[in-house]
């Protein structure tokens, strides 16, 4: 990415729209439907992100609800579309984002909830998402989890050989009957394309398989027969989700072409058995899909390659070996991913309408027959940024050159980006127009080495800057931790102009809260007093 006159980054991020609504020498550009640029200053919504930081502190999460709500009436319109014969519920994954307002949006919305845990099913009956819109799944529920989901009145999606017969028991002694379905582990051996979810070179079809969720098809006939003739449980439909392999239509084609044959064949098996409601799970990806970019596999070949020349250059002088190093340092820069993930309406066609017409061809009646899906990353991710305040600007020229951009925050706020290996779009959020002079690695304030965001072009930051980070409203908060003994940030609401707080920031108080030292230890040793 070379310097522009608008910065450079703007133009991967999106075309330039300029708007003056007010008559006056403001310029709007115009990135997507929640963010844009405005006189050098990054907006959100209505929302000046300079604004933000200094009203509400650095690092900061910041959430669209607007832009969360459209993702949501977007997805719900475009699979509609694509499954005319019964009803559509969006069921978004709650592990993405389980902040209780983020929900409680979603639930306005009519959205249900794909939950894995019992934190999470107490996260949704609190946000008000409707029972019969819950899905709880997972593996080795305990008998506890198992009577709150009866009493709630959710969806048990089975995941375990042995807990049909424990529903069974326990819906027995509530007096009441259980709706289930099986979460499904069909075989794909027409995924040959490699898995995003490894950085190993592993075929989706054996990165389905080696992943711990699901009922092997082995055991789906029988022990379908065995759900259906148990007085307290009644078979509703059919789960299945394979998450972010690919972000291809061809993933998905493929996908749902071996699902659709698996469901018809557990039709016939259990007796023309048809289901109420077919789950097709997630896996969507976010439109700028930073997810696995950062470029794992050719920074390996590159490692080998000049590896050798590296051994080689350890016969020279080191005041030489560095000065032909310091030629290659260059060779190593990263920029954003300029590709994009198909559009939610092209995800809508591929899936939903060749599970249809699959089925439909298998002699599955799809009339009358709810479809289920479950869009995490892709429904929250862009509703949502990173703010980060830079610290320093560190440099070196001996004996290699190296920068870095020091900010307040760290990866261990991002975990989910990390294991993701993701590599997302920036953008210094008070300087929108200057162009990228540096480069750089940004990096986070653990003593880890943090690298954000490594060896990218980055302009003449100074301390005190602000370094947005977008796409991070899936995965990114709710997986960060607190190494370091760092605090965890704010979580911020914004819808226009209006901005409001809806997961405070930690204190220090907070993250020693669940600490407990033995008396035989405070003989000695009083606490002091920062």
């Amino acid at each position: 990415m070379g310097p522009d006159a608008r910065g450079g980054h703007l133009q991967m991020l999106r075309g330039l729209i300029p708007r003056n609504p007010l008559g006056t020498t403001m310029t709007t550009t115009r990135i997507d439907e929640c963010l844009a640029t405005r006189d050098g200053h990054l907006f959100i919504e209505d929302c000046d992100t300079v604004e933000l930081v200094r009203q509400f502190g650095s690092p900061l999460f910041v959430i669209s609800e607007n832009q969360l709500r459209r993702n949501t009436r977007r997805f719900r319109q475009a699979f509609a579309e694509a499954w005319p014969d019964g009803a559509v519920d969006v069921l978004p994954a709650i592990k993405a984002n389980w902040i209780l307002a983020t929900r409680a949006i979603l639930s306005a919305e009519g959205a249900g909830a794909d939950v894995y845990s019992e934190g999470e099913l107490q996260a949704a009956l609190e946000s008000g998402v409707a029972p019969d819109k819950i899905s709880v799944n997972g593996g080795g529920k305990p008998d506890a989890l198992i009577t709150k989901c009866l009493r709630a009145g959710v969806r048990i999606t089975v995941e375990d050989l042995d807990e049909p017969a424990r529903i069974d028991r326990i819906a027995g002694e509530l007096g009441t009957k259980a709706r289930i379905r099986f979460r499904v582990k069909p075989n794909f051996p027409n995924l040959w394309r490699s898995t995003d979810f490894a950085q190993e070179k592993v075929s989706i079809d054996l990165g389905i398989q080696t992943y711990k969720s699901g009922i092997p098809a082995q055991y789906l006939p029988e022990l379908g027969r065995e759900v259906l003739a148990r007085p307290n449980l009644e078979m509703v439909g059919i789960h299945f989700h394979a998450g972010r392999h690919h972000p291809s239509l061809w993933y998905w084609r493929g996908l749902m072409r071996q699902y659709a044959r698996l469901v018809a064949a557990l039709c016939r098996e259990w007796g023309d058995w048809r289901p109420w409601e077919i789950d097709m799970g997630g896996g969507f990806a976010v439109h700028r899909d930073p997810h696995n970019k950062l470029g794992l596999r050719r920074d390996v070949v590159e490692t080998w390659l000049t590896w050798p020349l590296a051994c080689l250059l350890q016969l020279l002088p080191p005041a030489r070996r560095y000065r032909l190093m310091r030629r290659f340092v260059g060779l190593f820069t990263k920029t954003p991913s300029p590709k994009r993930a198909p559009a939610i309406e092209a995800y809508a066609r591929a899936a939903a309408g060749t599970l249809r017409r699959e089925l439909n061809r298998q002699g599955v009646d799809t009339r009358g027959v709810k479809l289920q899906i479950e869009p995490g990353r892709s429904l929250y991710g862009n509703a949502g940024i990173h703010l980060t305040r830079v610290k320093q600007f560190k440099q070196q020229t001996e004996p290699l050159p190296m920068n870095w951009v020091l900010t307040d925050t760290t990866y261990f706020f991002l975990s989910g980006g990390v294991f993701e290996y993701q590599f997302g779009h920036f953008i210094f959020a008070n300087r929108t127009d200057d162009p990228p002079v540096h480069v750089a690695d940004i990096v986070g304030h653990s003593c880890y080495a943090d690298r954000i965001l490594p060896f990218v072009r980055v302009p003449a930051v100074a301390p005190g800057d602000l370094l947005a980070l977008l796409d991070m409203g899936a995965y990114q908060e709710v997986s960060a931790s607190n190494f370091n003994a760092l605090p965890r940030p704010a979580t911020v609401l914004v819808n226009g102009a209006r901005a409001d707080v809806i997961r405070r920031a930690e204190t220090l108080d907070d993250v020693f809260r669940r600490d407990v030292i033995p008396d035989r230890l405070l003989v000695r040793h009083q606490r002091r007093e920062l």
